[in-house]
């Protein structure tokens, strides 16, 4: 109703696809906006306990999952209703897409077997060094990333762009928030994994 009466003030009509469009995109950033606000304010205070959470029954944990859900569901929605206005119409961007969603889907599962489907939840275990965590110490978060850049090429759209920015952001932040936490937990021990594995890919970027 909000977006309705701002509508009409403006003089502007829509046909309804578009209106559908807009209406999902409000809910995703309403969703996603506050997941990425409230990482960057962990950072500032870890204190609140966002991320990781203290326990699966914490404000927090469904706070983040609920966030995250909705706009992991929403990016390829938004992107198959708003597909073709991001301007990537060559077949070879398609490709690109298509290529780093192969690439990431089965990163993500290798991951996930390897860490267990409760750490990967941000909840307490152990410290884990073997597998894909051999090359990455956050192979799961490099899979997210691949995963949602491919989705946005492959829709080449707009909104799912915006989406997806804000999640993959919120990936690249959760491992600054999650150090000093494994750091106090697993001491020497992490640190060393820290010095010879790197955050996310490459070499000399282990820190």
């Amino acid at each position: 109703m909000i977006i309705g009466g701002i509508l009409s003030y403006s003089g502007l009509k829509l046909t309804f696809p578009i209106a559908i469009k807009l209406i999902v995109l409000v809910v995703l950033l309403i969703a996603t906006v506050p997941f990425v606000i409230g990482l960057l304010i962990n950072l500032r205070c870890p204190k609140i306990g966002l991320w990781p959470p203290p326990t699966s029954r914490s404000w927090q944990f469904w706070f983040i999952w609920i966030s995250y859900t909705i706009g992991a569901i929403g990016v390829p929605v938004i992107g198959l209703l708003d597909r073709g206005t991001l301007g990537l119409n060559n077949w070879y961007f398609r490709a690109i897409g298509i290529a780093l969603l192969v690439l990431a889907v089965p990163l993500n599962e290798w991951s996930m077997r390897t860490l267990s489907d409760y750490q990967t939840l941000g909840l307490k275990g152990n410290l884990i060094t073997n597998g894909p965590y051999r090359y990455s110490r956050n192979p799961q978060y490099v899979a997210e990333i691949l995963t949602f850049l491919g989705i946005v090429v492959v829709t080449n759209s707009t909104m799912a762009l915006i989406i997806g920015a804000l999640i993959m952001v919120w990936f690249l932040l959760a491992p600054f928030a999650e150090e000093p936490w494994l750091e106090q937990k697993f001491g020497k021990e992490y640190q060393s994994y820290c010095d010879h594995v790197p955050r996310f890919i490459g070499v000399g970027f282990h820190r």
